[in-house]
């Protein structure tokens, strides 16, 4: 995958036919979560996928508030596997994989090693955690494929 990584990016995915964006929560009890919401309701949240020094691997990260944050998994407690966006003194230093799908070349699942395993970003459907994005194993992994349209809004600057 050829990213520009002095762009942004919007990470979206179909629920039916209906075009649904990762979003972040900017209040309430999942302040800093990431969730799914039509784009009629979408706040303009938009990503950086930025290479690190692990080939085929990147760092996912936003802003937020003017701030610089980075896609996290929470590992522990009742929102166990949930994903959240934290700050540099936060974050893990996790890594993502974006791995093409071999029958859509346009799609992607986007995954991460959580306690020792491969785990892939995947939705909740229904009940207190709805179109909020986890990980599940290989094993539980429904099929969630994600689409990466460029932005033409450029970095100014960043740091890690």
């Amino acid at each position: 995958m050829k990213l520009d990584t002095n762009c942004y990016y919007q990470l979206y995915t179909l629920l039916g036919k209906e075009k649904m964006v990762l979003d972040i929560f900017n209040r309430g009890r999942f302040s800093y979560m990431p969730h799914l919401v039509s784009k009629e309701d979408f706040s303009g949240q938009h990503w950086l996928i930025e290479t690190t020094e692990k080939e085929s691997c990147f760092r996912l990260s936003t802003q937020l508030f003017g701030i610089s944050m980075w896609l996290d998994v929470i590992d522990g407690g009742i929102f166990d596997g949930l994903l959240v966006i934290v700050t540099k003194e936060k974050y893990s230093g996790r890594f993502w994989e974006i791995k093409p799908n071999n029958t859509n070349e346009n799609s992607f699942k986007v995954g991460t090693l959580l306690r020792g395993e491969n785990k892939y970003i995947d939705l909740h459907k229904g009940g207190e955690f709805n179109n909020m994005p986890y990980l599940a194993n290989e094993t539980h992994f429904s099929g969630q494929f994600w689409k990466i349209d460029k932005k033409e809004q450029s970095v100014l600057e960043y740091a890690i």
